[in-house]
């Protein structure tokens, strides 16, 4: 059977990546939400451009038909990269299984 070990790291390093990313995300959301309240008054430079970010996710969140054809590109082309990413795992497992059932020499039949 073939070593899982780097499809385990790949998953490992990805949960990890999207849960930093989570957690920055909810800092955003909470900081952005809070920020009358912890201490940030209106006309400064810490409220305006904690205005500017709730403005810009508010932006991308209601304008979606303008930019789907940007949205659609990059999850197209990470859609891309996963299949051949599985096409790449799978291939080297079969080739693995067969090096090993004829690591006498041979054909792959």
């Amino acid at each position: 059977m073939a070593d899982s070990a780097p499809v385990k790291s790949v998953l490992t390093w990805t949960i990890g990546i999207a849960s930093v990313a989570f957690v920055l995300l909810l800092m955003a959301i909470i900081f952005g939400n809070l920020s009358g309240n912890v201490g940030f008054t209106s006309g400064t430079q810490g409220y305006n451009d904690t205005q500017n970010i709730i403005g810009n996710y508010t932006t991308g969140a209601v304008n979606t038909a303008t930019q789907f054809p940007t949205v659609g590109t990059i999850l197209g082309v990470a859609l891309l990269i996963l299949i051949l990413l599985a096409l790449l795992v799978f291939v080297i497992t079969k080739m693995s299984n067969v090096s090993n059932k004829n690591s006498g020499g041979g054909s792959f039949g």
